[in-house]
Formats: C-alpha cells, sequence, structure tokens
C-alpha cells in the first residue's frame, strides 16, 4: 500500500476556497436551475456572506460542524423513479469541499479509480464510453459481451467498508472527521444521490473490485459506468466466469448484489444494451424512450429556426456528429428511423439556405459599396433612388 495522504485540512480548509466556493455555487447558470425555496434560502445566506463563510470556517475548523436534515424529493428518469436528496446552501458548500478533497486523494494523488472507468469524470462521460465500446465490437462475430448492474448501488452503500477504504489511503485526522460525519446524514447505510460528493464515493467504493478484475483475473477489455458494468472477450467460458467472480465479490467486498438479469451476449447475432443505446456488431440503436425525446427535441428546434442546435440533437446534445461513432450508423439507421432523416433533410436544407442567403447578401453588398454610380447629373436630381438609364437605352 502507498503512503497515506495527509495535511488536507491545512491545504484546502480555508476562507478563500469556501469563497471560491459559493460564487460558483451562485453562478448565473446553476441559479437558473434554483427552485423558488432554494433561492431564498440562497438570498438569506447572500445577505450576510461574510459571517455565515467565517462561522462554516471556524465549525469545521474545530469539528463542530452539525448538518441540517436533506431534502427529499422524487424524480422520474427514463422510466424509473429515483430518491434525489437537496442540501440547504451551508450543506452544499461543504460537500463541495468534502468533493474537492476526495478528488484531490483519490483521483489526483493515489490514482484508485482505473482509467477504464466513466462517468462524471473530465474526459469521460457517457458518449466517450459508447464510443469506446462500438469500436471494439464493430464489424466483430467473434466476441462476446457480459453486462452486468449492481441493484440499487447507491442506496446500499456500506459506511463500514467506505471508512475502512478512507482510513487506508487518508492520513489527515480531519478529512476522516469530516467524512464520518458526511455519512451519518444517511444513517447507517446509503449514499445521497444528487450531491457533488455522490459521483466520486461511488468510484471510489467500486474500485477495490475494478482492481480484481484488472489485476488478478486480467480482465483487459473491461469498461464500468458507476454501477453498469462490461466485458469483451473470445471465449464465452471465460465471461461466465469472471460473471461468476462478478456476483461473488460483489456480495463479499461490498455487500451488494448483482441484479439477475445480467447476460452474455454474441455479437453476431444479438443486441446488448449500452446507457440508452442497443449495440452489436454492426450498429446501435436508441431505445424508444430515447428516441421519441430526441425527436421532439429536434422538432422543437427547427420550429425555432435553429437548425444546428437540431443537429446535435441528433448527435447525443452535445458535440458534432462524430460523438456517436455516426459513420458506423448511419446506414443502419436509415431503414428503421426514417423520420429521422427527414427532420436532418429540413435542418439540412436550411443551414444551406442560410448559407447561400448570406454569401449573396455578403456579395450583393460588396458590389453596390464599391460600384461607381453611371447617372448623369440631371438623372440624378429627377431619380435620386433609381435610373432611367437602361430605358434610354432601349429606346435609342
Amino acid at each position: 500500500m502507498t503512503k497515506r495522504i495527509g495535511l488536507i485540512r491545512k491545504n484546502f480548509l480555508t476562507r478563500e476556497r469556501i469563497f471560491l466556493i459559493v460564487e460558483d455555487l451562485t453562478s448565473p447558470s446553476r441559479q437558473r436551475k434554483w427552485t423558488p425555496f432554494i433561492r431564498k434560502q440562497w438570498h438569506e445566506f447572500l445577505d450576510n456572506i461574510e459571517d455565515n463563510v467565517t462561522r462554516i470556517y471556524y465549525q469545521l475548523r474545530y469539528r463542530a460542524w452539525n448538518p441540517n436534515p436533506f431534502i427529499v424529493f422524487p424524480r422520474k428518469e427514463n422510466g424509473k423513479t429515483r430518491i434525489v436528496y437537496a442540501s440547504m446552501p451551508e450543506e452544499l458548500i461543504v460537500d463541495t469541499l468534502y468533493t474537492d478533497c476526495l478528488n484531490y486523494v483519490f483521483l489526483d494523488k493515489k490514482h484508485i479509480v482505473p482509467r477504464n472507468c466513466y462517468g462524471s469524470i473530465r474526459g469521460k462521460g457517457q458518449h466517450e464510453l459508447r464510443k469506446a465500446i462500438i469500436q471494439k465490437v464493430h464489424g466483430r462475430t467473434d466476441l462476446y459481451v457480459g453486462c452486468w448492474d449492481s441493484k440499487q448501488y447507491y442506496p446500499t452503500i456500506d459506511h463500514h467498508i467506505a471508512m475502512q477504504t478512507f482510513r487506508k489511503h487518508i492520513k489527515d485526522v480531519w478529512l476522516l472527521w469530516l467524512c464520518e460525519t458526511c455519512l451519518k446524514r444517511m444513517g447507517d447505510v446509503g449514499v445521497a444521490l444528487g450531491l457533488p460528493s455522490s459521483n466520486p464515493f461511488g468510484h471510489i467504493y467500486h474500485a477495490a473490485l475494478d482492481w480484481l478484475l484488472l489485476l488478478d483475473y486480467k480482465v483487459r477489455r473491461f469498461y464500468r459506468f458507476c454501477d453498469d458494468k462490461w466485458a469483451i472477450h473470445r471465449d464465452v467460458n471465460y465471461l461466465h466466469t469472471i460473471s461468476r467472480v462478478i456476483v461473488d465479490h460483489t456480495k463479499e467486498m461490498l455487500h451488494q448484489a448483482i441484479k439477475p438479469n445480467w447476460r452474455i451476449v454474441w455479437c453476431k447475432e444479438e443486441r446488448f444494451e449500452c446507457l440508452g443505446a442497443m449495440i452489436n456488431s454492426h450498429g446501435a440503436r436508441l431505445r424508444s424512450s430515447s428516441r421519441r425525446r430526441i425527436e421532439r427535441h429536434m422538432r422543437k428546434c427547427i420550429k425555432i429556426g435553429d437548425p444546428m442546435l437540431a443537429y446535435r440533437s441528433w448527435s447525443g446534445i452535445r458535440g458534432g456528429l462524430r460523438d456517436l461513432s455516426i459513420s458506423n450508423l448511419l446506414e443502419y439507421w436509415k431503414d428503421v428511423y426514417s423520420r429521422f432523416f427527414d427532420l436532418l433533410a429540413i435542418a439540412g436544407r436550411n443551414i444551406a439556405t442560410n448559407r447561400r442567403r448570406k454569401k449573396w447578401h455578403n456579395r450583393l453588398e460588396y458590389i453596390l459599396t464599391n460600384a461607381d454610380d453611371m447617372r448623369c447629373a440631371k438623372n440624378k436630381e429627377m431619380y435620386p433612388y433609381g435610373s432611367d438609364y437602361t430605358e434610354e437605352k432601349k429606346v435609342a
């Protein structure tokens, strides 16, 4: 085991850092998502920001901080209802500071999270994971893919196992106290879903199982997005062995369970789901709910006259058309989603028309700016905004 990390309180717990966190949490982009209740709480906090920040600083420094309960509300997402936890401004500031400490220790210094793990990591979102898996299986008929998903991952995280992991890598007593204080807000088990610290905490909790698969069982093509896991290999028996290892060690190491609907798919004849897309060796297919949502967004963008935004919605709401390896999917999707391509054609025509109109407008402006006035002095007086030079020429 490498050396434990210390001096966290000295480097991170400063009034200047708390002020920077408050500035980031109250940026205009975040204020658009505030509810009236949250807006009122933040206004009360900002009215006396100097005293509030100082109070938070000294409470954390002397370990006297006692968080308020969560604001709990359900949210429907992809056909399932999730319980989301929100916090008051003071608790959100402390949780953001806690997240910075976890990222510094486990991502910057210790590198606990393997490179094949995706989700809430800069440059490793769901588009990058989907693209990596499609590149591995595209055109291959000799590969098998194993798919596993943990059952109630965040609500069943064991605090005792989490604190054991923290004590192995953290030397600073203050940060260990803060970890234990933040965990106690959920009781004896579980992590709040929706806070800044939940995503890095989920990676840290699962890291031991990741390294077991990578080092002890030599699983080369292994990918994980939060609690969703995929493994790619040529031997189906090998994947069945890995599946048994994942099921057993998830129960033994994490005190959790794998959903019984795990699958091992032959890429030549079957498809598997990857974050909303159905993928096989020839292409990918969106789930019906995702397809309808993107299609509604495209219609809205075309209706308001923004064809470029419609193109972006087709490619996954961010980036260009290459974000979903679109060259591998177009031929397959032309027959399945013909309505998509009708909308894309409308958007393409709008873009071409706008470009031609802009090009002709610039050309005409250049001609009129540099042209000489060929009218005589009499016509300039009689027709200040036009010329009958062409009519006189025709009569002559």
